[in-house]
């Protein structure tokens, strides 16, 4: 059984690592070699991006910032879920039509256990599920010689492609935001510290009270 820790990206802005997160632990079965080569490429690449954007950017942003963000991340998510789900359907129709009821097994299913730190990583991780299953039924068809091997290659490949390119995407969105907010963050630090200055210039006496008693007394 493989364990699989948060491990923050040095790539993304984050909070200090002694800080207390909250977790729980997840365990899964990966069957098939595609889906197990996704969670080892993708998983921690957007669950960091995800734990950012989920409590990172409200420490250095605002809660509308965050809420932006993440209605754009959820999109993501929501959309390579229902396509693969999608795919999924027509790929157990193609093969229930064709009368292959064949149940598929693996030589090197691997269980992972994993501590999830932010809602939406359960959701990237539903992801690699339903791509496991995607492959199962793609495995099923070629194995019944329903698919030849370069269209399986294919769409195995393609898919890989889209849903560690779905991870990219978060990656850079929680980058980018972060990033902006500090920006914000620091210009407005920078503004209050000229008008502190300019307030203290201005309260500050030009003309030596002792001088102008001397100047009085003679």
């Amino acid at each position: 059984m493989a364990t699989r820790q948060y491990k923050p990206s040095s790539n993304i802005p984050t909070v200090r690592l002694s800080n207390s997160r909250p977790f729980i632990t997840q365990k899964t079965i990966l069957n098939s070699l595609h889906a197990q080569q996704i969670f080892e490429r993708g998983y921690d690449m957007c669950a960091n991006g995800l734990f950012s954007l989920t409590v990172v950017l409200r420490f250095i942003g605002t809660e509308e910032q965050a809420q932006a963000v993440e209605a754009m991340v959820d999109d993501l998510l929501n959309k390579a879920l229902d396509e693969i789900r999608q795919e999924i359907a027509r790929m157990k129709e193609l093969s229930e039509s064709n009368g292959c009821e064949t149940m598929i097994g693996y030589t090197n299913a691997r269980t992972v256990e994993i501590q999830i730190t932010s809602p939406r990583s359960i959701r990237f991780l539903a992801i690699i599920r339903e791509f496991d299953q995607l492959i199962a039924a793609m495995d099923t068809l070629w194995l019944a010689c329903l698919i030849d091997d370069t269209h399986y290659a294919i769409e195995a490949y393609q898919w890989k492609r889209r849903i560690l390119r779905l991870a990219g995407q978060i990656r850079t969105l929680a980058t980018r935001a972060i990033l902006a907010a500090r920006k914000k963050e620091n210009v407005e630090i920078a503004a209050e510290e000229k008008e502190s200055a300019a307030i203290r210039e201005f309260a500050t006496p030009t003309t030596d009270p002792r001088t102008m008693t001397a100047t009085s007394d003679s």
